[in-house]
Formats: structure tokens, C-alpha cells, sequence
């Protein structure tokens, strides 16, 4: 029978403790790199984010400023229209009034048109010529106009019963140009509270 005989020496066994080491180590130092590396990459991303934010905010903020200037340029600007308005109010029935006052007996107006400034253009219908003058005397003399003038007048077409019947006088359409006395006709505003509490 042969003998084995095993000269040298034996050699400790490995153990898994000395290959698990290195490993682990590796895969702490990987699984750490990695996380730095994400949260590297989210921290830019929020980055990106607050810096658009910032900027979409810093539009807005411009943009409600120049709001704010255009609402005070307007609001201004209604505040001037405004201003204006009242330099300018004052009464037209007050000056109604008056022109209906001085007609003569049998006049009629028959048209009325005023610019919104100062001048009135009336168009009165007159049973005889001297009335025409007359209705013109009495519109220069009156303190809510400042002068006044004949633009035309003509003589009424009358019908063919008219004409029939020779009793029928004619009648005299004249038109005047008046240019009103604005600050007389101003409406007081003592007049507007008695006209408010009359009502």
C-alpha cells in the first residue's frame, strides 16, 4: 500500500469575510456616490425652477406696477373730464325757459338744435313779419344770451284749403343763430337742492 505523504505545508482557507469587506465597502461608497449625484442634479433642477419662478414673479410685479401708473394716469385723466364737466354745466331749461318766455303770443318753435358748446340754432314760426324782429330784440336783450341773429326766413307754404279760404294769413318760418351766455345759465347748486326737494 502506497502512503500519501504531504510535505508541505497547509494553507489557511479563505474566509468570505475577506472578500465581503471590500465589497461592501465598494457598494457603500457607490450607493453614496449615486445619492450625491441625485441630489446634486435635483438640487439644479430646483435651481432652474426658483430662478424661472423669480422671474415669472419679477414680470408680474412689473407689470402690476405699470398697471397701477396707467390706473392713476386714468384716473387722473377721468378726474380732469370731470373737472371740466362742471367748468362747463349749466341749464338748458333755464334757457328753455327763457326763449319760450319772450315768444309773442303766437309763435311756435318749431326746431331746436344745440352744438353742446354755446350755440343754439331755433327755428320759430310767426304769424307777421314784424315778429321777426321783434322775437330777435327780445333774445339780444335777455342775460343768457350773448348775441343773437336772423339766418333766414322764408314764407310758409300754405295749403290749397288756405288758399281757399282768404282769411288765412300767412305764416313766417325765421331761423336764429344764438350764442349763449354760458356763466349766466351755470347751475347753482342751491338750485339743484330746491328742485330736488320740490320733487
Amino acid at each position: 500500500m502506497l502512503i500519501d505523504i504531504n510535505l508541505l505545508p497547509n494553507k489557511p482557507k479563505r474566509s468570505f469575510s475577506f472578500i465581503l469587506i471590500p465589497i461592501s465597502a465598494g457598494a457603500v461608497i457607490l450607493v453614496v456616490f449615486l445619492w450625491m449625484f441625485f441630489s446634486s442634479h435635483q438640487l439644479k433642477s430646483e435651481q432652474v425652477t426658483l430662478t424661472d419662478r423669480l422671474e415669472k414673479t419679477s414680470e408680474l410685479m412689473n407689470a402690476l406696477q405699470s398697471n397701477d401708473v396707467e390706473a392713476a394716469s386714468s384716473g387722473q385723466t377721468l378726474q380732469e373730464y370731470v373737472d371740466w364737466l362742471d367748468g362747463v354745466e349749466f341749464s338748458t331749461v333755464k334757457l328753455l325757459d327763457d326763449l319760450v318766455a319772450r315768444l309773442p303770443e303766437r309763435g311756435y318753435f318749431m326746431n331746436y338744435d344745440f352744438d353742446g358748446s354755446e350755440t343754439v340754432t331755433l327755428t320759430v314760426q310767426f304769424d307777421q313779419m314784424k315778429e321777426v324782429s321783434q322775437y330777435l330784440s327780445e333774445l339780444n336783450s335777455s342775460e343768457n344770451v350773448r348775441s343773437a341773429s336772423v339766418l333766414t326766413v322764408t314764407a310758409a307754404d300754405l295749403t290749397e284749403e288756405a288758399e281757399e279760404d282768404g282769411r288765412i294769413l300767412p305764416r313766417y318760418v325765421t331761423e336764429y343763430e344764438i350764442v349763449i351766455n354760458k356763466a349766466n345759465l351755470r347751475i347753482d347748486e342751491n338750485e339743484v337742492v330746491e328742485e330736488g326737494s320740490d320733487g
